[in-house]
């Protein structure tokens, strides 16, 4: 068994992008508390904290 139906498939930063609140939720459900990813690398892709620090901005009071 391999992977032949994945011939030609490239991880790229948006697709990582799309699976982070996806893998974040599938934790937090697992693990019964909101669990958020600062950093998360999948086929050697990172994806940095940006979208969290703009999470960390919005409950940051005025």
């Amino acid at each position: 068994m391999g992977f032949e139906g994945f011939e030609g498939f490239e991880m790229t930063e948006e697709k990582v992008r799309k699976l982070k609140p996806i893998v974040e939720k599938i934790l937090s459900r697992k693990h019964g508390r909101d669990i958020k990813l600062y950093n998360l690398t999948i086929c050697g892709v990172p994806l940095g904290d940006e979208s969290s620090n703009e999470d960390q901005q919005n409950r940051q009071p005025n």
